[in-house]
């Protein structure tokens, strides 16, 4: 069997999506039965510095001869018969991580992570926006399979879409091996390189107002007026309507011991992870939230919102809290940071948690999917 998956995002977006392409494509190769291969397509503008490498003979990199716009505009937006095979040869099941499938005769699965754009459109680029809501239904509509990264995401499938939800397989993303706790040189090591010092708040996530980095900057003034010798660190690189966020940012750092970190090594973020006072993450919306669950892997205690894929994905190992609500975020920072048990507990409690999440479950559900809609054709 030959699976042909975009492998566009795994080069063209370092976090989020792209992370996930990565993730998944390097377990499911390792995974393979014995019949079976990778073909992984990219936009020719889309070129990999560093081309990943498999042992085992079984996956081929592919070139499609046209870059990413054209392609995203003749399948998505004008409809364009071009089918995959025309492109890269016969395959016989081709998957969509981001959102949308190419024309193509063989059956195909699509990954929605999240239905954001609709559930929360305040907070989706409107080019963005215009383009999922053309071009998500139409996947939908010729996928053989759904896979949705959480039961929130495919509750929203439903009510959103009426996907039948026989069609949908909740598949959870994976913890990449490397969140696990590091060891205390090791937490210093990443602190000496970074200048931090402890004790501080962690967040990490792409600088855009769905992140609710205002929510956070306001619950941290309220936590350092009681707590004067802690610090809030932000990770993320700038996203959509990022300057006015970063200028709230900048602002409050002339007051406060506020630090914005925008481009760091992945490798230092479990480092950073196990030596904060707590992971603070109140999003709006997410479809997983991934920086929850590698900041429980890597040993850090997690605050988060109380709803949706946060608090499915959370469980009962982290302290939630309604999104919006900087009061209630400031007290449960304080709790964490005043409870030296109370945090050990949610580290415990985390790592558990954690631990439920990894690819190579991720990829063992994606292989059984791509199996049985290759069957049922």
């Amino acid at each position: 069997m030959r699976i042909a998956i975009d492998y566009t995002p795994a080069i063209r977006q370092g976090a989020g999506i792209g992370r996930y392409t990565r993730s998944l494509v390097s377990a499911v190769a390792q995974r393979l039965g014995d019949d079976e291969e990778l073909v992984l397509w990219y936009a020719r503008d889309a070129e990999p510095e560093d081309p990943p490498s498999w042992d085992n003979g079984r996956v081929q990199l592919r070139r499609v001869p046209l870059p990413e716009r054209v392609l995203t505009g003749a399948w998505h937006r004008l409809h364009a018969p071009v089918r995959l095979e025309h492109l890269i040869g016969s395959v016989d099941v081709v998957h969509g991580p981001d959102f949308v499938i190419p024309p193509t005769s063989a059956p195909a699965v699509v990954t929605i992570h999240d239905l954001s754009y609709i559930v929360t459109p305040e907070y989706a680029h409107p080019a963005l926006r215009r383009y999922l809501m053309q071009a998500v239904p139409r996947a939908l509509e010729r996928a053989a399979g759904i896979i949705a990264v959480s039961e929130t995401t495919a509750a929203d499938l439903v009510e959103h879409y009426s996907a039948p939800r026989e069609r949908i397989t909740v598949i959870p993303n994976g913890v990449d091996p490397r969140f696990q706790p590091p060891a205390p040189d090791e937490i210093h090591r990443v602190h000496a390189q970074l200048e931090v010092r402890r004790p501080y708040f962690l967040t990490v996530g792409t600088i855009e107002p769905r992140k609710n980095h205002r929510t956070i900057l306001t619950a941290f003034e309220k936590v350092y007026a009681a707590h004067p010798e802690v610090s809030l660190l932000i990770v993320g690189r700038h996203g959509w309507l990022a300057d006015p966020i970063v200028a709230d940012i900048d602002a409050a750092a002339r007051k406060l011991p506020v630090r914005l970190l925008s481009r760091i090594d992945d490798r230092l973020l479990p480092g950073l992870y196990a030596g904060s006072t707590a992971l603070v993450y109140p999003s709006w919306y997410e479809g997983f939230g991934l920086p929850v669950v590698e900041a429980m892997a890597s040993g850090a205690a997690v605050i988060t919102s109380d709803h949706g894929a946060l608090a499915e994905v959370a469980g009962d190992a982290a302290l939630l809290v309604p999104a919006g609500d900087a009061d209630k975020l400031a007290e449960q920072m304080c709790r964490v940071l005043e409870d030296d048990a109370l945090r050990d507990e949610l580290v415990r409690r985390g790592r558990e948690r954690a631990a439920q999440f990894t690819w190579e479950a991720a990829a063992d559900a994606h292989l059984a999917l791509y199996r049985r809609v290759r069957a049922e054709r």
